[in-house]
């Protein structure tokens, strides 16, 4: 009997230890400055890699896209500029995250997937696999995202913000991200809506009214405010000069060297 206590008795504190570096791993995706010190930066420090000809020849967004091409439809211009920035987004988060988890938990296995489930997967010691999908967004209170997110994760890093249209991109894009709210929701508790058509593959989130006092823990930056059956995204303002101007990598290694500490 007294082994066996042993033994089960060693197996609640392993399964105790994991629960709590899940809970642990969940705090750390939910630390702000993550996104205002990390991935803000890793995006305008590259964002060539989505305005080329803009940072090439000193453009602003406007001078390159002006409003009057969009004939009044000035929603097809804020997807446009979206679709540009999905990649970088979601680079950023991949690679800022993986860098981050992994030095601050050795332990985890962190790495980038390509897959109809997820875009970012961590592996913990006892072999669970918990996978993050990533969404960016420009629309006022909602994401998007393809007819077959029904088929994803439920677990979602959500990215809300706004952009400096006017501003001249040849020295760099610092500044460039005005405006951001950002959510962790794991195990989320709504769905994307929305149908295929002729014209549109996509779908749209939206963030229902209980949430805002069922999962406040999911906010990380920004605010949600409740209306009548959704809530509206309150993003928080940013200063235009958060950051010096300089390579991300310079600043990926201090940050995680004092953040992982």
């Amino acid at each position: 009997m007294g082994s066996l206590w042993g033994s089960n008795r060693k197996e609640f504190k392993e399964d105790k230890s994991e629960i709590l570096m899940k809970e642990e791993v969940l705090k750390e995706l939910r630390s702000p400055k993550l996104y205002t010190e990390g991935i803000i930066r890793y995006v305008e420090d590259n964002i060539e890699d989505a305005f080329n000809i803009c940072c090439r020849k000193n453009l602003s967004i406007n001078e390159k896209y002006p409003d009057s091409r969009y004939e009044g439809q000035l929603g097809q211009k804020t997807v446009f500029l979206t679709v540009r920035m999905f990649d970088l987004w979601e680079t950023a988060v991949i690679e800022v995250l993986t860098s981050y988890l992994k030095k601050k938990f050795p332990s985890l296995k962190v790495k980038p997937v390509n897959d109809p489930i997820g875009d970012l997967l961590i592996v913990f010691p006892d072999g669970e696999e918990m996978r993050w999908e990533i969404k960016s967004s420009q629309a006022q209170d909602s994401f998007t995202g393809a007819t077959h997110s029904a088929s994803k994760c439920n677990n979602y890093i959500l990215i809300n913000y706004a952009i400096d249209k006017n501003l001249k991109l040849g020295n760099g894009g610092n500044g460039f991200i005005t405006e951001l709210a950002v959510f962790i929701w794991d195990k989320i508790e709504t769905k994307w809506v929305g149908k295929p058509t002729e014209h549109s593959s996509f779908t749209t989130l939206r963030i229902p009214v209980e949430i805002k006092s069922k999962r406040p823990e999911i906010i990380v930056i920004g605010s949600i405010t409740p209306k009548q059956k959704w809530c509206e995204i309150n993003r928080e303002k940013l200063s235009s000069k958060i950051k010096p101007k300089g390579l991300f990598r310079k600043f990926s290694n201090s940050f995680i060297r004092k953040t992982s500490s």
